[in-house]
């Protein structure tokens, strides 16, 4: 449970523009736009939503960008408060084209407040699939003309400085395509609430979901053609803001003063923290998703375009570095990821003795006083086991046999698959991509997957409850190599082959692994009927992994999914 003084945040991390290069790599340089707004026009509005963290998220950005990612110092802008108007931001985003060239790199920054839209009946009248930044002189008054809407306003000049052949990375704290906002806690909020509810996901899992939606609408299609939107959380999501010292003492940030959670995580990525040396912009966001899961935060970084609008794979480009151009920077070659850890760490929270002993004598599971990679809570009767961030796993009752289950299983499924590598080159999401893998009853989506090079794939999913099932391959003519460098829908693209979201619901872990060389263990696990740990199948499986041919790659990938309306699939 995220505590109530936790406050709010949209982050979104935008992106980066390859039109026409028209200029050769030596001419290249690099260009910010930094905003803040932590104060407001509006006295009401200013006491009851400060933001004290936009002050040095905006500094700090400034400091890194020209300390270490080659920006000239006169080429960065910054705009705060009293003149992060709304004109005044749109007009310094127009004027991004003048001052700079084709084939440079363009950085726009937002710290602040925002707003997005749930449906078309919301507060501030704002078109579906949308967001908006909150300038310093938004008028509640005004419905949205002051507020700088995603894709009215947004939109159309990140079209232009596409066209004009600008690479271009968006830092933002509204989402501009489809986020959905989700409330953890109530003072200082960094957005503005909907009149509708919202989707009740991954924060404050412990607490009963609203009523939901059986199915959202499609989110529109991307609308830039060489754009990389890097979100600080999903389109159900919002993020925090470590602005007290309460928050500051529970999460430090890098540099002990008050940040925007996912800005944190941002720093630290720009400092070299989170990975010494050159990374891609998939690294980055994979990156920071395991920052903040592993300090307990709800919020999960998302990457945009999803591999299926994708074509050039241009989400596997060099960090705020054009694919034609040299670095910015100069940085040792990435550093080694430090040794797998195969035991499952789980944290209990007024969990009885019983289920403690039981929990502890299971093979590979470690209890811990902090951290985790899962907690078990229990009030009552009433038992929940959560992720790192407070997703959740599976709410069930005491006695249930399944929360057991559910843990043994996470534990084999570490201890049996391998730690594998980059040499595949593999990268695998959900589709649509701007859900960040959260899913109401009944919604539909599939598995994207790229390899850098041909290999065969074997995707496992562990269900809320403990079961295991072979999504993919299920049958013979799936164990085929697939190709490299273009992006494969498992279990396929064709609507009668997507994956519905129906119950148990929760978290399931969805391991996609990627082999360099055929398999032979796979043809004996024809089928997806579902399997647990200590049958026949799992052993079989086990020790197929055990003895892996070739090179291997493996990608976690976890999907939450949550109860809707009630009615069943299709009425």
């Amino acid at each position: 449970m995220i505590p109530t003084p936790w406050i709010q945040r949209l982050i979104a991390i935008g992106s980066i523009v390859a039109g026409l290069v028209l200029c050769s790599a030596a001419e290249a340089k690099n260009v910010a736009l930094l905003v803040a707004v932590g104060s407001f026009a509006d006295p009401v509005m200013d006491e009851n939503n400060p933001l004290p963290g936009t002050v040095a998220d905006i500094d700090e950005m400034q400091k890194s960008l020209t300390q270490r990612w080659g920006f000239a110092a006169n080429d960065v802008r910054v705009i705060r408060d009293k003149d992060a108007t709304h004109d005044r931001v749109l007009a310094e985003i127009s004027g991004l084209e003048q001052r700079s060239a084709p084939g440079d790199t363009v950085l726009i920054y937002f710290s602040g407040h925002g707003t997005s839209a749930n449906d078309e009946d919301n507060q501030f009248d704002l078109p579906y699939a949308t967001g908006a930044w909150v300038p310093y002189d938004f008028d509640q008054n005004s419905g949205n003309r002051t507020l700088i809407v995603g894709r009215r306003d947004l939109v159309p000049r990140l079209k232009a400085l596409d066209a004009a052949g600008r690479w271009v990375v968006v830092v933002s704290d509204s989402c501009f395509s489809g986020q959905v906002v989700r409330k953890i806690g109530k003072n200082h909020t960094r957005y503005l609430p909907m009149r509708r509810r919202d989707l009740g996901v991954s924060a404050n899992a412990a607490s009963a979901p609203p009523p939901l939606p059986s199915v959202r609408q499609q989110p529109p299609p991307y609308p830039y053609h060489h754009v990389i939107l890097l979100s600080g959380a999903s389109d159900s999501e919002a993020g925090g803001d470590i602005s007290t010292p309460a928050e500051l003492q529970r999460w430090p940030t890098f540099d002990h003063k008050f940040h925007g959670a996912f800005t944190d995580a941002f720093l630290r990525l720009l400092n070299g923290e989170l990975i010494p040396g050159t990374f891609t912009y998939a690294q980055a966001r994979d990156r920071m998703n395991s920052f903040l899961e592993n300090r307990n935060l709800p919020q999960h970084p998302q990457l945009l375009p999803a591999l299926a609008e994708d074509p050039q794979d241009i989400g596997s480009n060099q960090f705020l570095t054009a694919s034609h151009a040299a670095p910015t920077m100069t940085a040792a070659p990435a550093a080694a990821a430090p040794p797998r850890d195969t035991i499952v760490h789980v944290r209990l929270d007024g969990v009885g003795a019983p289920l403690k002993s039981a929990i502890a004598a299971l093979s590979g599971v470690a209890i811990v006083e902090q951290g985790g990679d899962m907690s078990v809570r229990q009030s009552g009767r009433d038992l929940q086991l959560l992720g790192p961030a407070g997703d959740p796993i599976l709410s069930t009752v005491s006695g249930d046999p399944k929360l057991v289950q559910r843990i043994a299983a996470e534990a084999w499924v570490n201890k049996a698959l391998p730690a594998g590598s980059d040499k595949i080159g593999l990268r695998a999401e959900t589709n649509p991509g701007s859900r960040g893998n959260t899913f109401v009853q009944c919604e539909s989506f599939y598995f994207e997957v790229r390899l850098g090079k041909p290999a065969y794939l074997m995707v496992l999913d562990l269900d809320p409850q403990g079961a295991l099932s072979l999504l993919y391959p299920t049958r013979p003519s799936e164990r085929k190599m697939v190709a490299g460098g273009v992006a494969t829908a498992i279990p396929g693209a064709d609507p009668k082959d997507h994956i519905i979201a129906t119950a148990p619901f929760g978290t399931d872990h969805v391991s996609v692994v990627a082999f360099e060389q055929p398999q032979p263990f796979l043809e004996d696990l024809n089928g997806a009927e579902p399997f647990f740990v200590g049958s026949g199948r799992a052993d079989a499986l086990a020790r197929g992994l055990a003895h892996i041919n070739g090179a291997v790659s493996v990608q976690r990938v976890n999907v939450t999914t949550y109860a809707g309306s009630g009615k069943e699939c299709g009425q």
